[in-house]
């Protein structure tokens, strides 16, 4: 979400005051090398999305003021049909927390054309997890339970179990590549804003791939924001080569990360599975990997929320699979939004980690589009 605008301008001046610092961090909106990690949710380098390609997604529209002066937009993933999991950051505003009467939701679309209040699905509940820490994004999920039942257009999205996140994780382990070329074992998609420094939205649904990045190199990278203890919190996951620009960023804050399984690909679903949630990040498309919520460490909380009747396993069957499509010329633009320091992801950042969590306190609220 964006905060009003005062409030961006104060954090703005603050941060302007720290430009001195050797971190390699990039600004968004300035010219400026330094930016804390923050919340970002948008689509860099992504191609559009076909109708009923991704059915898991999910709009959802945060209304604080009741009367769309305070309205902000978020991602979402369906994991049944009256469910869907979000940021918890998307929920939480300045200590306020969303009610159902703050937020709708939309899922089954690819434009937000076809958004409108006779196919919009009302909210009966809201869950924040109990252990969600605004300050350094841990446990950064929200369970959203709808008042009626989604469309048929919306499809669940399967949980990777934990045995399955850890074969993902195994596959990011093995096959990772410092400056060099790494497989496009991840999907990301939402209606956030293409072009780093723009937080306007797209009207039509993107998606891109992206590569796991081990919980080692991420550790290494961004260091005191995760580290050993908390791997089981977050997915990483940056572009397939270093020269690509393509990342989730503002506007997607809560939206789905899928990996294949490749034990699982001839399945009606072939094999898709939610592994993360678009958290933070270092800006957009920047040196750091982009952080994710990993979506496995809560499967018995979100259990517990739902009850006997949430089915983990869901029969989905979809028609596309997306990491079929052809993504050769997605993330090509170079949009200046990284140093130019030799190394893949960043090199070392010693001195920003200093100040890390002191900025992620300053934040923008949800980094989601601000819905003018």
């Amino acid at each position: 979400m964006k905060a009003p605008v005062a409030i961006c301008l104060f954090y703005l001046c603050s941060f302007l005051s720290f430009t001195s610092l050797p971190a390699h961090a990039q600004a968004e909106s300035s010219t400026q090398d330094e930016q804390a990690p923050q919340a970002t949710a948008r689509i860099i380098g992504g191609i559009f999305t076909q109708a009923g390609e991704l059915p898991w997604q999910a709009f959802v529209r945060i209304d604080f003021s009741e009367n769309g002066t305070e309205a902000y937009q978020c991602g979402g993933v369906v994991i049944d049909q009256e469910t869907v999991l979000t940021a918890a950051h998307c929920m939480v505003n300045a200590g306020r927390m969303a009610t159902p009467q703050h937020v709708r939701v939309w899922a089954g679309i690819t434009s937000l054309e076809n958004a409108s209040n006779q196919n919009m699905t009302p909210v009966s509940t809201i869950v924040v997890h109990p252990n969600y820490n605004s300050s350094n994004f841990h446990h950064d999920i929200a369970i959203i339970r709808l008042a009626m039942s989604l469309p048929p257009r919306a499809i669940p999205l399967r949980i990777a179990s934990i045995g399955t996140q850890q074969r993902a994780d195994t596959e990011f382990a093995n096959t990772w590549v410092v400056n060099g070329a790494r497989p496009a074992n991840l999907l990301v998609s939402g209606w956030g804003s293409v072009v780093p420094g723009n937080d306007r939205g797209v009207i039509l649904l993107k998606q891109t791939l992206l590569s796991g990045v081990p919980d080692r190199s991420c550790d290494a990278l961004w260091g005191s924001t995760v580290y050993p203890q908390v791997y089981s919190l977050f997915v990483c996951a940056g572009p397939p080569t270093p020269e690509l620009y393509r990342d989730s960023c503002f506007g997607d804050s809560g939206g789905p990360l899928v990996w294949r399984d490749p034990q699982a690909s001839s399945d009606p679903d072939f094999g898709l599975r939610l592994v993360g949630l678009v958290s933070f990040g270092e800006g957009c498309a920047g040196n750091l990997p982009g952080v994710y919520t990993q979506v496995s460490t809560y499967l018995s909380w979100i259990d517990s929320v739902l009850g006997s009747g949430f089915n983990p396993t869901p029969a989905s069957v979809f028609t596309t699979n997306p990491f079929l499509q052809d993504y050769s010329r997605a993330g090509l633009e170079d949009f200046g939004t990284r140093t130019n320091n030799g190394s893949d992801g960043g090199g070392s950042v010693s001195l920003f980690v200093l100040f890390a969590l002191l900025w992620l306190v300053f934040r923008r609220f949800s980094d989601g589009i601000r819905m003018d």
